[in-house]
């Protein structure tokens, strides 16, 4: 019976990294073509504050991913980009196990732990990317776990562990660091609850566990999070860039979308629907990740995948006990039945898997369509990079710096904001001359802009095709390239 449940254990796995792999994307978010020349930069002259990926003067760039950046680096000068598609892959797949293996610990059910754990990952997708996110969520998963092990077991690896969190993350995606602090909180909130004997409710469980090492740990994780070539930026990125005017146009940094996120709104349903109508037991600290970051996905959809990948664990525990108290985990399926809906299940998860990963291999890694790939090389066959001023999309800058083009501006919102950069509007002029809250001539004059590649159905291209200020030096099916008029007073 132990090799049988191992062997589907490793069937399980095995199915789960497919379908992850099939659900990786292979075409690259912008983020990732900055974080390759940036990680170079940081191999090469190490960890800087000065800005040189954009021709402006001045500005500074806190990199709070400094250590991700130099890994994407190197991963990509000895495997280019199939070798980040398939590091993505690969942490994204241990995510998937970690979850697994969880969710497995708590239902004793392969089983439905298979099946929960294709469709966190699935909800989830958005977040795999070649981007410090991947590996950032990670961490995060394995700090929850390990938590809850420490205060379970009181074993000193787990103390270990929970210390080095901290140091890896803090160097990996800063800017999020505050999160790894938020994970401790609930625990923190039972302890207290318990010592002052506050009963919530006769469903609600209120553990009085001994958090002596957590709370040492938790200290640690403060110290070690100066351990960090940007000092202080852990604790200040995050709320800088909430603060300004990057919450308006980054959509992760924006509420979610009421209407949709449909896996968000029925996790969410079914929780209240069993807190409130049911007696099943609820962890308190359960209880604190579910409302806590579904409180938090509604104010920014970044933290949604805090509920997915965490709160839903408290979720699967508690629909876990429904079920027990209910005793329908006695129900008895015959046994050549289960095991041909089984292997229907495997070989549709298998079948669908290779069938999407399939339909992926004929994408490129930089998708023409919202990349400028023929006008970034005519540019680099045609135009004087010494003295261009090139005005640029915000979707597309980082595409420009990988190939050696200074840009306008690139998706690293908060470099170009006051709250990052004092007296620095950039991302504000940007915004309102791609929009047409100002005139595109005011934005440009002010800046001295000599080029300008746009989409060619932005609202700038309509109104610059008229203007004899301007000509059109280049255009293919979706991006032209202006060039100032040589006598136009600068």
């Amino acid at each position: 019976m132990k090799n049988k449940n191992i062997i589907i254990h490793v069937i399980q796995v095995l199915l789960i990294i497919c379908f992850i792999i099939s659900i990786t994307p292979k075409e690259f978010q912008n983020d990732t073509f900055f974080t390759i020349v940036i990680g170079n930069r940081v191999l090469e002259h190490g960890v800087e504050t000065e800005e040189h990926l954009v021709w402006h003067e001045g500005l500074e760039y806190t990199n709070s991913r400094w250590l991700f950046d130099a890994i994407i680096a190197i991963i990509n000068n000895n495997f280019g980009y199939t070798g980040i598609y398939v590091f993505v892959m690969f942490i994204a797949s241990l995510q998937g196990i970690l979850y697994y293996y969880i969710i497995n610990k708590i239902t004793k059910n392969k089983y439905i732990s298979f099946l929960i754990t294709l469709f966190i990952m699935y909800a989830s997708r958005n977040a795999i990317a070649a981007r410090s996110q991947v590996v950032s969520f990670l961490l995060f998963i394995l700090e929850f776990y390990v938590i809850e092990k420490m205060l379970e077991t009181n074993k000193n690896r787990y103390f270990v562990i929970l210390s080095v969190i901290p140091l890896l993350l803090v160097n990996v995606h800063a800017s999020v660091f505050p999160m790894y602090f938020v994970i401790f909180l609930p625990y923190i909130a039972e302890f207290i609850l318990a010592k002052l004997k506050i009963n919530i409710n006769e469903n609600i469980v209120i553990e009085n566990r001994n958090i002596k090492k957590l709370i040492i740990a938790l200290i640690l994780g403060i110290i070690f999070s100066f351990c960090t070539p940007k000092g202080v930026s852990p604790y200040t990125d995050m709320f800088k860039a909430m603060g300004g005017i990057s919450i308006d146009i980054i959509t992760e940094l924006q509420p979610i979308d009421i209407t949709e996120e449909f896996y968000f709104w029925m996790m969410l349903i079914i929780s209240i629907f069993v807190m409130m109508f049911t007696k099943t037991k609820l962890k308190i600290t359960d209880g604190f990740f579910i409302l806590g970051f579904a409180l938090m996905s509604l104010v920014t959809y970044r933290t949604i995948f805090f509920f997915y990948l965490i709160s839903s664990i408290g979720i699967i525990r508690m629909i876990n006990d429904f079920i027990k108290e209910n005793k329908a985990e006695n129900i008895k399926i015959n046994n050549k039945i289960k095991i041909l809906i089984v292997t229907m299940i495997y070989i549709a998860i298998g079948i669908t898997s290779i069938n999407r990963l399939y339909a992926k291999l004929i994408y490129d890694y930089v998708d023409t369509v919202n990349y400028p790939v023929n006008a970034t090389n005519y540019i680099l066959n045609n135009v004087d990079l010494e003295n261009m001023k090139i005005y640029n999309h915000f979707n597309f800058g980082s595409y420009l710096e990988l190939n050696g083009i200074k840009a306008f501006i690139d998706s690293r919102s908060g470099v170009f904001t006051e709250e990052f950069n004092p007296g620095t509007t950039i991302l504000n002029d940007w915004w309102e001359a791609c929009y047409g809250s100002t005139h595109y001539s005011k934005v440009f004059d002010k800046y001295n802009i000599t080029h300008a590649l746009l989409y060619n159905e932005e609202l700038i291209t309509i109104y610059i095709s008229e203007d004899e200020d301007w000509n059109l030096i280049y255009q293919d099916d979706k991006f032209s390239i202006y060039e100032r008029v040589s006598d136009k007073d600068m």
